[in-house]
């Protein structure tokens, strides 16, 4: 088993993103390693279709001690920066290698709009783009009739009306994926695709992958955009 050995030079960049100037930490060139973490994935992981959370492709559940590895050198920055208690645990949770396998017209209409990943202020994305050709990096939307860019408690079902409203009027059943230029969001923040470049951020965020059509959609590890998803929950 090849687990993650963190690159000692690589330090974190934060942009603060969004109405509230919410933290987004970028790392690039994470691990040391990224060779054999690849030809982990290629060799041994068993890509399947997502249904819990409706991702456009397959994924392969991360084994924990490369889960460990990844995440345990990120805690000290990840409590400072997103001011998280002491007394607060991390757990990391749902973590899996990914890859986009859905064509556009196999989406859903929600698939089509920018997402977010809880409304629990506690949990933060962990993304790691591994694959080394060029594809679609990740954007930041907000959307512009209620002004929401990142989900809570209170506005989570405003933004899934807005959204019944705008689809029921569409009358197609024929999606596309959602673009920088949008004619309900206005897109903020763009972090493009890096190989070995970590992206952090709260799942609260409404975001997108920007999908290269070209490049993007893929069930080849190590060809399509393979990467590493994670979350981390504190409680």
């Amino acid at each position: 088993m090849v687990n993650i050995k963190v690159n000692p030079q690589a330090a974190p960049q934060i942009a603060f993103v969004g109405k509230d100037k919410t933290p987004v930490i970028i790392i690039d060139d994470y691990v040391s390693n990224l060779d054999e973490i690849i030809n982990q994935v290629v060799n041994n992981a068993q890509f399947e279709p997502e249904e819990v959370t409706k991702y456009p492709g397959v994924r392969s559940s991360i084994p924990k001690s490369i889960v460990v590895s990844y995440l345990k050198p990120l805690m000290k920055t990840l409590y400072k920066v997103y001011k998280f208690s002491q007394d607060l645990e991390p757990t990391p949770i749902d973590n899996c290698f990914s890859l986009i396998t859905q064509q556009p017209n196999e989406i859903s209409a929600m698939q089509s709009w920018p997402h977010f990943d809880t409304p629990n202020p506690n949990l933060i994305a962990v993304l790691h783009y591994l694959d080394k050709g060029n594809h679609g990096g990740t954007a930041f939307f907000q959307h512009n009739k209620s002004g929401i860019d990142r989900i809570d408690a209170q506005n989570k079902d405003i933004y899934f009306e807005h959204a019944h409203e705008y689809f029921s009027a569409l009358n197609t059943n024929s999606f596309s994926y959602c673009s920088e230029a949008h004619s309900e969001f206005t897109c903020y923040q763009k972090v493009a695709y890096k190989p070995n470049r970590l992206l952090i951020f709260p799942g609260q965020l409404l975001h997108s992958t920007l999908v290269d059509l070209h490049t993007d959609i893929n069930d080849d590890p190590s060809a399509g955009r393979l990467t590493a998803n994670m979350f981390v929950s504190f409680a």
